[in-house]
């Protein structure tokens, strides 16, 4: 990495960690924690403006637009190094979906991020990288040696570079294999790569990586017409879906998190939302009384 971009990276690294601290010894008021947060972010998307000394025109940052919406203005779109609160301060998923999240990490579950370009799934990609254990093994696969910001300062990691459709790219995905580390992070899977992503799974591996598309039903359809395995992988890994769009302002937006697996050849989505298990709580507390009645 350029000794630029190294001193740019640990500035925003501690911009972040500053704002936790404040937070953790004054104890803020809601209304105070959330102008911290909001001056924190705008910051950090300022570094990464300066950072992108490509862009053609100066901008305009509003004051009352959120960090992600910033970053979504220049011609070079920034991953902004940020927290999972902070993006549920961003309105970007609910309090339910990040507890949801951070536990499926705890059991290391397999997740992937879809969404058309431009709707911040490199941002929440590193948001859920920054929640791994310290301790943990992970091989990173992208394009660029510039890579996720949480991945800079982690110890044990290795980060392997190839682009999309050369003999290199699948090379690479082999190497992560024969590593067997505790998480395989790919900045994004192309088109036919989803099948050789869960084949390296399924060898005890956990994954993190994004794929743009309109419909992750469709790619994963598309996954599974590919290779005979895919199926048999798939229902393995079980993997949690997060698909992002952006909202009638032009805000990024977590639209549904749902469970992939697949049962006689098709596809079987299973929703996650606070109703969704309300419902199912439900539908278990009749099961049971109903059981206890028989038993009666």
């Amino acid at each position: 990495m350029p000794s630029d971009r190294r001193i740019l990276a640990a500035y925003e690294h501690g911009l972040k960690r500053l704002a936790d601290e404040l937070i953790a010894e004054n104890e803020p008021s809601e209304e105070e924690r959330a102008h911290l947060l909001l001056v924190s972010q705008l910051t950090q998307a300022l570094v990464k403006a300066y950072d992108t000394h490509q862009l053609k025109h100066a901008l305009a940052f509003e004051a009352s637009i959120s960090a992600l919406q910033a970053a979504a203005a220049l011609d070079e779109r920034p991953i902004l190094n940020l927290s999972l609160r902070s993006l549920v301060d961003n309105n970007l998923m609910t309090p339910w979906h990040a507890r949801f999240l951070s536990g499926s990490l705890g059991l290391k579950r397999t997740v992937l991020i879809s969404g058309g370009e431009n709707v911040g799934k490199s941002t929440l990609l590193n948001s859920l990288i920054d929640l791994l254990p310290r301790d943990h093994r992970i091989v990173a696969i992208d394009e660029t040696d510039e890579g996720l910001p949480a991945l800079q300062e982690r110890p044990f990691t290795v980060q392997l570079k190839a682009k999309h459709g050369t003999s290199a790219r699948a090379g690479v995905f082999r190497k992560a294999a024969d590593m067997k580390p505790n998480w395989v992070i790919v900045g994004e899977l192309a088109r036919r790569e989803g099948p050789s992503f869960f084949e390296i799974l399924v060898a005890g591996s956990s994954g993190l990586t994004t794929v743009e598309t309109p419909e992750p039903e469709a790619a994963l359809a598309d996954w599974l017409s590919m290779g005979r395995m895919t199926a048999e992988h798939l229902n393995r890994i079980n993997p949690l879906v997060l698909h992002l769009h952006r909202d009638q302002k032009g805000r990024p937006r977590l639209q549904k998190m749902v469970e992939v697996r697949v049962d006689n050849g098709s596809l079987v989505v299973t929703p996650r939302s606070p109703i969704d298990n309300q419902a199912g709580a439900q539908a278990g507390g009749e099961a049971a009384a109903g059981r206890t009645n028989d038993r009666r």
